[in-house]
């Protein structure tokens, strides 16, 4: 499921090209944040089932030995301990993960050949051979192999990661939060699951769903009143000097800090320098946090930061 900071990130993103465009439109530019937040199940999806590809290229290595004029010993006869993985066949029978990926036309189908190379990659793989030679491998043995597969040729695989960004701009940036998804659901599975054991979620709760619009909303709608608290606090300088990101970012934590009763001062501030370190220039954070301090400063003084909850500064 996705943590805040990246619902943060596509919130950052949505803000900046919204504020970049000649004609913004509120209605459009929702709709394409919570598309772009959506489309990370894609992403996760398209993940998952690269393991059932490298299954399914394994099981057709098998099929096509068994179909030489005159086949080996070993290929009449091979080594099925990789296509009976319980681990890979819980994913492959998976009713929700076959139902989605029908639904939204997730398919490999044009990288067959990428998965059989894969394939065949394994087969030379100390790791893999040592599976391999099992006599009959324990689920643990099982999930262990494919924690091992999906973390040396799927989670690292430059081809696959190209691929993903051909199909997003944005899933470069969204990588990160589909692994973890993917790890999740391998580590989630158990010796007694079934067919209809349940893939990740998106989003923890209802509260984490809802907060990107809401932030959002937050920023666009109080937009002027965010600039004025800002030029306040940085009257030595010109409001075009100050990075566009730098902007926005201020926004949204001004907009957490008034706006999300639940949410910690001090998670709002670490979130957003972190932000600033990652994805603006080299002082901004240091820019960003003594803006944000003197800032949440002179809110508290107005009474206009309410936070509720244990701990909550």
């Amino acid at each position: 499921m996705l943590a805040r900071r990246h619902i943060r990130i596509k919130v950052l993103q949505a803000l900046y090209g919204f504020y970049r465009d000649d004609n913004p439109d509120m209605v459009s530019a929702l709709k394409n944040l919570t598309r772009s937040l959506d489309r990370i199940y894609d992403l996760y999806l398209y993940d998952l089932v690269s393991l059932t590809e490298i299954l399914s290229a394994a099981e057709g290595r098998i099929s096509l030995g068994r179909k030489k004029h005159m086949p080996r010993a070993d290929e009449v006869n091979p080594n099925q301990n990789f296509v009976n993985n319980r681990v890979l066949l819980l994913l492959k029978n998976n009713v929700r993960l076959n139902k989605m990926v029908e639904e939204k036309h997730i398919s490999w189908a044009e990288y067959k050949e990428h998965f059989k190379k894969v394939v065949i990659k394994l087969m030379d793989d100390d790791e893999f051979q040592r599976y391999m030679l099992i006599q009959e491998p324990t689920f643990a043995d099982d999930k262990k192999l494919v924690k091992y597969i999906y973390a040396t040729y799927v989670s690292e695989n430059e081809f696959l990661h190209n691929i993903y960004e051909d199909m997003s701009i944005h899933w470069a940036d969204d990588l990160d939060a589909a692994q973890m998804m993917t790890s999740k659901t391998i580590k989630t599975l158990k010796e007694d699951s079934d067919e209809y054991h349940p893939l990740v979620k998106l989003y923890k709760d209802k509260e984490d769903e809802t907060f990107g619009v809401q932030l959002f909303r937050k920023v666009v709608g109080n937009s002027k009143i965010y600039e004025t608290l800002i030029a306040e606090r940085t009257k030595n300088w010109e409001s075009d000097r100050i990075a566009t990101v730098d902007n926005i970012l201020m926004k949204m934590a001004i907009a957490e800090f008034m706006g999300f009763q639940e949410i910690p001062v001090k998670v709002t501030l670490n979130e957003y320098i972190e932000l600033a370190k990652e994805y603006s220039t080299p002082k901004s954070a240091t820019f960003i946090n003594g803006v944000l301090d003197k800032l949440v400063i002179d809110l508290r003084e107005k009474n206009e930061i309410i936070k509720i909850g244990r701990g909550l500064l």
